[in-house]
């Protein structure tokens, strides 16, 4: 008979160490899961109006019809806390679903669009799931009925004391196979408005590899769900084609022609659990520098 050497007390020692590691790595993924994080980036040009410096923008990506509460009150309350001017909504607040039955998510998830969008001025895009949840036409009449602004490949003024900025936004390349191209849509505000401040909306966070040179100045999207898993000093983990530790995962980017901010999004499409990575909301503070 083999006797163990290892005393009996380290044994029982190392299983209370094991299970206290074990509490804290489900109380961390609970609290990446849950605990609404926020983000502040003050962003500084040349070109803003005067009169929009300290515009506040907050933006909400990726919900994927996540449940902070009783129709999302506590991401509403943060939302409320950072005292928006606009909240700009870029994408997949609904799934993409197999089943594809008209109306049904768009049901679940009006509330707490009337909630936001009975506060604040709220711009919307649509992101992969929306089309392919089967869904976006009940989604874009509930939209209008809530008076949120659906920005399909095009733009709208934004004004502040007799002055303004351009606010654009791009359908995802999930839409329809004849629209417009993002840079045609850039490039015909450019030429148009060539000394306006520029913002563009677009769901997926590849515009610096695709389009590094658009004529805008400020691009905010979503789409990588922050990478899912981070590691501290590594980021993101898993990008949105499973390839690992994309570059462009969050955060703020300045490598093209403008500056990109891509949020980390609240809720999640994976069977996977965000880890280290809590659900975020992006506020955006413009400055004139």
């Amino acid at each position: 008979m083999k006797i163990s050497n290892v005393p009996k007390k380290r044994r029982h020692n190392g299983l209370i160490v094991f299970i206290i590691l074990l509490v804290l790595t489900a109380l961390l993924f609970l609290d990446s899961s849950y605990r609404i994080a926020v983000t502040e980036y003050e962003m500084f040009y040349d070109n803003l109006p005067q009169n929009f410096d300290g515009y506040r923008i907050v933006q909400l990506s990726d919900l994927h019809m996540a449940e902070f509460g009783k129709n999302n009150e506590r991401l509403i309350r943060k939302v409320i806390g950072q005292e928006p001017d606009i909240v700009v909504l870029t994408g997949d607040f609904i799934n993409m679903s197999e089943e594809k039955r008209e109306g049904v998510q768009t049901a679940a998830i009006k509330p707490f669009l009337e909630s936001i969008s009975s506060i604040v001025p709220c711009y919307f895009i649509s992101g992969n799931h929306e089309w392919a949840s089967g869904e976006i036409k009940s989604l874009t009449e509930t939209l209008k009925e809530l008076n949120i602004i659906y920005l399909h490949n095009e733009f709208v003024f934004l004004e502040r004391e007799g002055e303004k900025i351009i606010l654009a936004g791009v359908e995802d390349p999930n839409g329809p196979a004849d629209m417009i191209k993002p840079d045609q849509l850039a490039e015909d505000m450019h030429q148009n408005y060539p000394d306006e401040f520029k913002i563009l909306l677009g769901h997926r966070n590849d515009w610096i590899q695709k389009y590094p040179d658009l004529p805008v100045d400020l691009i905010l999207c979503g789409h990588s769900h922050g990478g899912v898993v981070r590691l501290p000093f590594a980021g993101g983990v898993f990008g949105t084609g499973m390839d690992f530790f994309p570059k462009y995962d969050a955060g703020l980017f300045n490598e093209g022609n403008y500056d990109m901010i891509i949020s980390r999004g609240l809720g999640g499409s994976t069977p996977m659990p965000r880890f280290l990575n809590n659900p975020e909301i992006v506020t955006v503070v413009l400055r004139r520098s």
